[in-house]
């Protein structure tokens, strides 16, 4: 795992009495060398004062010269099953002096499964995707990706450490209750969960679930390359990595914590090598200074190291114009690109495509498909997220059908890859109306 320098450790004190949740906690500290002496040991009654104290840092605890975003505070939890937050008096009764969303999770109140893409969200949003259902068992991430909240802003990392109880009580049961997805993530939410294994664990747990199912796989999804646990994990075989590429100027300058670009692919070669199927989504793409060159050398590495089954993009997006000056420098970007966004501001407030207008971001993703054509013809293109409109205009270039495309982590598509649909699950989120309005 990452060799996280975290200035405080704490722990929930029912981590204690759960012989799962104390081993993967230990071998975690072990990993980083932190003692179970430094660990602060905390009670549901103290847990106001954890989460104050969370909630004011660094303070003047950072050191000097280390990664910042490695020295966040870890808190070992254990993952709350069959009560929702809001019934817990505790958190009811929070005094305003406590921050909530930190509160909720070290006391638990992870999101244990999330219904992603819904039909009816997808079409208020705009936005076109695959409907399926998600686990996680942490919050927070080691990485600093600075147009991500909790990379740019995060304060903690809460991790639930009752991974067999999660098995057996919340991925069995989710699997059996949707027959039509043969394909889950293991997520988390703001996080990056492999960049904890193998210590962690939950990889290997989550594999061995799967298997008891024919024909079910899992995703990891990652910005790291922290591949190493993959070679001798259980039942590799259900196994499909997905990696978030930047380009190496946005790697270095923009994600701060993370691996480069070079280092992601040659970790995702090294999957390739063990029999795990490699897929890339540059996502998001960033349009810096020379961003054509920039990515042209990225896209041109991975066709050298690697064999992926499919790549993706998406322009970055999810803000407004005043919220990426906010995010991001204005002066990395490109200035041409920069200013169109800036003469849409309004019209793109609050419109989730935002905040490079659809002229924009079309432009960007017809070079990357004429980039990756330059090296493999055949693989599946593929844009992530976007909108209905940006699907109708592409898809002859993409070759896909926006209905039932192949992507990175669909909820159908197996190794290969192949698409195993059924009545069940057999379409995306896609539909056009023409007469629906401008382009966004």
């Amino acid at each position: 795992m990452y060799c996280l320098k975290p200035t405080k450790v704490f722990a929930l004190d029912v981590v204690k009495d759960d012989a799962d949740a104390l081993e993967r906690m230990t071998r975690v500290l072990s990993a980083i060398g932190v003692s179970e002496g430094r660990v602060s040991f905390f009670s549901r009654k103290q847990a106001y004062d954890v989460a104050r104290e969370i909630g004011d840092w660094p303070g003047d605890s950072l050191a000097k010269g280390a990664c910042v975003q490695y020295q966040r505070p870890l808190v070992f939890t254990s993952v709350v099953i069959g009560r929702a937050a809001k019934k817990d008096p505790l958190v009811a009764r929070r005094p305003d002096s406590v921050p909530g969303g930190i509160l909720e999770a070290i006391l638990g109140y992870i999101t244990l499964v999330k219904n992603t893409h819904s039909p009816g969200d997808d079409k208020r949003r705009n936005m076109v995707c695959w409907n399926t259902q998600d686990f996680g068992v942490m919050t927070g991430c080691p990485h600093g990706c600075q147009y991500c909240g909790d990379g740019r802003n995060g304060k903690f990392i809460a991790i639930g450490c009752n991974i067999n109880e999660y098995m057996e009580k919340v991925v069995g049961p989710v699997i059996e209750k949707h027959p039509g997805q043969k394909c889950f993530r293991m997520i988390g939410w703001g996080a990056d969960i492999i960049t904890f294994e193998p210590e962690y664990g939950v990889f290997a747990s989550f594999l061995t679930k799967l298997a008891q199912y024919e024909n079910h796989y899992g995703y990891f999804h990652t910005s790291s390359d922290n591949v190493g646990w993959v070679k001798n994990v259980p039942h590799r075989d259900r196994l499909i990595g997905v990696w978030s590429l930047a380009s190496g100027k946005v790697s270095r300058v923009i994600e701060p914590g993370s691996p480069t670009d070079v280092a992601r692919i040659e970790a995702a070669a090294k999957c390739e090598k063990w029999g795990v199927p490699v897929r890339f989504k540059l996502k998001p793409v960033i349009p810096v200074r020379g961003w054509r060159e920039d990515y042209a050398r990225t896209i041109r590495r991975v066709f050298e190291r690697t064999r992926p089954e499919t790549i993706g993009f998406c322009v970055i997006m999810w803000m407004d114009f005043e919220t990426l000056g906010k995010m991001l420098d204005l002066d990395v970007l490109d200035p041409e690109y920069v200013d169109e966004a800036r003469k849409a501001a309004g019209r793109l407030k609050g419109i989730r495509v935002g905040p490079f207008p659809h002229h924009v971001r079309a432009q960007i993703y017809r070079f990357l498909i004429r980039e990756v054509r330059r090296w493999d013809r055949k693989i599946p293109v593929y844009i992530s997220t976007e909108s209905r409109q940006m699907w109708y205009e592409l898809k002859d270039e993409l070759r896909q059908d926006p209905r039932r495309f192949v992507c990175g982590c669909n909820p159908i598509e197996a190794p290969g890859p192949k698409m195993l649909r059924s009545k069940h699950l057999c379409r995306s989120t896609y539909f056009y109306q023409p007469q629906a309005g401008r382009r966004s």
